[in-house]
């Protein structure tokens, strides 16, 4: 039986989405944290645990969705070059696709209600 297709929410998702979005640029666990909290200071100990979540994150997938270098620098071991892989990319258009589905169904049941509102008027 076919495994069904995982489901990449919240960060997961933001992530794939972000390296899809720029493939022409060099990702670090650092500007991933930094594109992902924008309003969180580099000091700031929420940031700390935002570096945390979106590194284990691409230590999760690193190798099948995700392909880096690992390093180290003083805050302990981060990947830089990120990229996705052809795998990753087709994770990332998942993503993308059912992120626009709440807006492709906003716009069908305003095409739904246009044709209603038509036909009432019509028949009236």
């Amino acid at each position: 039986m076919p495994q069904p297709e995982p489901v990449f929410d919240g960060t997961e998702g933001d992530i794939l989405d972000e390296l899809y979005e720029w493939p022409g640029v060099t990702f670090s666990s650092h500007t991933l944290t930094q594109r992902l909290n924008p309003d969180l200071q580099i000091t700031a100990p929420e940031y700390r645990t935002a570096f945390a979540h979106v590194s284990s994150i691409i230590e999760k997938h690193i190798g099948g969705l995700i392909r880096g270098k690992r390093s180290r620098d003083a805050d302990g071991v981060f990947f830089n070059n990120l990229k996705l892989t052809p795998k990753g990319e087709q994770a990332a258009i998942q993503v993308r696709k059912r992120r626009a589905l709440p807006g492709n169904v906003q716009l069908i049941m305003d095409v739904v209600d246009a044709i209603r509102k038509r036909d009432r008027g019509a028949g009236g």
